[in-house]
């Protein structure tokens, strides 16, 4: 039986759906014992720091007006302290890489749980990390390479046109495939389509 990885995590977000949906769901990644802290305010976030000894700090890039990951380590004495952003929208890649890694608020848990180790490790992805692509991923890039478009695959499944096209971004970014036909032959190879499924 193996045991639960412990971590102590805060979550820096002032908006409560973002914060409480994220909090509960670190709390509930198998695998792990995650204590966490949730704050609102830049001050509480420095003094939690501070008393807590956390092993990382996830927070929205927004928050206390523009927040920056060195000087949160700087007031926090500890140079090394781990910070990943809170992805709702796209992030600039100026912006990512101020950060040690990013929880996008469309990770399911399976990601979230590969992304915290990865970080919290010091190191790179787990072989199979990088490519690890969530269920609801593997769904929509199956859509894409029997040629639906964002508003057919978003009808398809229920979700906003924005909510795909940020998905799709995710997709991109964890694959390093930025083309259709590159898509399309990832899908194949990966066994999650068919040839006789794709459209040409």
């Amino acid at each position: 039986m193996s045991h639960a990885e412990k971590l102590k995590i805060i979550v820096a977000e002032t908006a409560p759906v973002v914060g409480i949906g994220l909090s509960s769901c670190l709390r509930r990644l198998p695998g792990f014992e995650i204590q966490v802290t949730e704050v609102h305010s830049y001050g509480d976030l420095l003094d939690v720091v501070r008393s807590s000894d956390p092993d990382l700090v996830v927070a929205d890039p927004t928050f206390g007006g523009a927040f920056h990951p060195a000087r949160l380590r700087e007031g926090s004495a500890d140079p090394g302290l781990k910070v990943m952003a809170i992805e709702i929208g796209r992030l600039g890649d100026e912006a990512l890489s101020l950060y040690d890694g990013v929880l996008a608020v469309t990770d399911d848990l399976q990601t979230l749980a590969s992304k915290l180790r990865s970080v919290c490790r010091g190191g790179a992805p787990e072989a199979d990390d990088k490519d690890a692509l969530s269920q609801r991923e593997k769904e929509i890039v199956t859509l894409v390479v029997r040629g639906m478009t964002n508003k057919e695959i978003a009808d398809k499944l229920f979700l906003s046109v924005h909510t795909v096209n940020t998905h799709r971004r995710n997709i991109a970014r964890k694959l390093e495939i930025h083309s259709a036909t590159g898509l399309t032959i990832y899908a194949i190879v990966n066994h999650l389509v068919d040839l006789s499924e794709v459209k040409l």
